[in-house]
């Protein structure tokens, strides 16, 4: 088992790379930001195609044209916010992303998770361009129920196991494996936990939501 599903950012980068559809004679059609916008990740397997990678490349383009708009939109009220935007993104991005690693070793593989971690950019991007336009966060103390949504995603994660025979390691080296990477997602739960109480209650509520969905893939086996 590769490290390639370490996280949904790393599987951004990979896979999210700009194509464009070919007409008949070979050549490039444009793909503006306008029309990445307007035909969303579905429509957007037109300049891709409609396989799983298509499928993974397409919300990709959708995922950079929604940064592109919503990093714009930003810059023009206050060009400070984009990096703070930037970094409630890398922190949903580990946490999410996480939860497609833990679903491929709890559940003995498939390649769903890792197109599923393509993916998420996708929707990822939707929940930063809403956020995008509350920002500048105001100081708070954060929420009782959203502490409570992180205190269960943790309780839960570590109580996972792998599966057994997943890979050609031993039970002893996939379990200690196993556990060296439930620590390291939890420590990323755990940073999200610290910045959810430095804000109103209203947005940690928001962003623990949104953080929390990402368990589905564990709950539900990626069905």
């Amino acid at each position: 088992m590769k490290n390639r599903i370490r996280s949904c950012a790393m599987l951004f980068a990979a896979l999210c790379l700009p194509l464009a559809a070919q007409d008949g004679g070979g050549k490039k059609a444009p793909l503006t930001l306008a029309t990445a916008l307007k035909l969303g990740p579905a429509g957007l397997t037109k300049f891709t195609n409609a396989s799983e990678a298509g499928q993974d490349r397409a919300a990709g383009l959708y995922a950079t044209a929604k940064r592109i708009e919503t990093e714009q939109a930003l810059a023009r009220r206050d060009l400070t916010l984009v990096p703070d935007l930037d970094s409630w993104r890398e922190t949903l991005a580990q946490v999410r992303g996480g939860s497609c690693t833990l679903a491929y070793l709890v559940n003995g593989g498939g390649t769903m998770y890792s197109h599923g971690a393509a993916r998420d950019c996708a929707p990822l991007e939707d929940f930063l361009a809403a956020l995008a336009t509350r920002l500048p966060l105001a100081e708070g103390k954060g929420d009782a129920k959203a502490a409570k949504q992180v205190d269960d995603a943790l309780a839960f994660l570590r109580k996972l196991k792998a599966a057994e025979g997943a890979t050609a390691r031993s039970p002893e080296e996939e379990k200690a494996r196993f556990a060296k990477e439930v620590k390291i997602i939890a420590q990323q739960w755990e940073a999200l936990k610290a910045r959810l109480g430095e804000i109103p209650a209203g947005e940690a509520r928001r962003i623990a939501t949104f953080a929390v969905e990402s368990l589905g893939w564990l709950k539900q086996g990626g069905e």
